[in-house]
């Protein structure tokens, strides 16, 4: 089995990315295709309640995969901004919506982009204004029925003035906390590390083990933003 970067399960299937090639396996293990659609393809997800799965490139690129039939259904850039497009992304619960973290200006200006989950189309963009926050990961939370954002606010100059993780609603923040630059270097690091699917290839070159942190079972320990707030 190749050294993935990226690598999730569920109760049917595994798939692994090397950047490169796509592989899917089914329960036994046992590859059942492999695929060769986009580069830089490094972090998988599957949605909930549909028998289909992501792949999210650094080069601004989603492939949409069907389990049932092994193939490609569907392939668009979300971005063609020439900047590292490696930042957040999750499905809502029921399946029928992906919230994607883009850069279109530049590598300073982020929103988030929502697709249904039957074609992919786009349906609405958050936080487009050019004074908007610098957004790094998005989650939903089940329990508490809402989606929570971290990230950090600019300076004119560009520079971060800030750290916060917040709920939000549309365009609307709810609940922001502030953060010190220590804890949101910990949980952007651990939810890099929690969408790559904790490998060993990933945990080599987390910023968190080159700021001290012991990464050898860091996935038994469960972190959600929503525990920030």
């Amino acid at each position: 089995m190749p050294k993935f970067w990226g690598y999730v399960t569920n109760e049917n299937y595994a798939v692994g990315c090397t950047g490169q090639t796509v592989y899917v396996y089914g329960k036994d293990s046992k590859e059942l295709v492999k695929f060769k659609d986009i580069t830089y393809g490094y972090k998988p997800m599957f949605c909930p309640k549909k028998n289909i799965f992501i792949v999210k490139s650094t080069a601004g690129m989603i492939a949409v995969y069907s389990l049932d039939k092994l193939e490609l259904i569907n392939k668009f850039r979300f971005s063609k901004v020439d900047v590292a497009q490696d930042d957040g992304f999750c499905f809502s619960n029921d399946g029928n919506y992906f919230y994607n973290i883009e850069r279109h200006i530049d590598s300073l200006h982020t929103r988030i982009s929502i697709y249904d989950t039957e074609k992919f189309e786009l349906c609405n963009q958050l936080f487009t204004e050019v004074d908007s926050p610098v957004l790094s990961y998005i989650e939903y939370d089940e329990n508490r029925n809402t989606y929570f954002v971290i990230g950090f606010m600019r300076n004119h100059d560009g520079i971060s003035s800030y750290y916060f993780i917040a709920e939000f609603n549309g365009n609307k923040f709810l609940n922001e906390r502030k953060l010190s630059e220590e804890k949101y270097d910990f949980l952007t690091g651990y939810k890099s590390l929690e969408l790559f699917g904790f490998t060993s290839k990933t945990k080599e070159w987390s910023t968190l083990k080159y700021i001290g942190y012991d990464l050898s079972d860091i996935e038994s320990v469960k972190v959600h933003l929503s525990d920030e707030i």
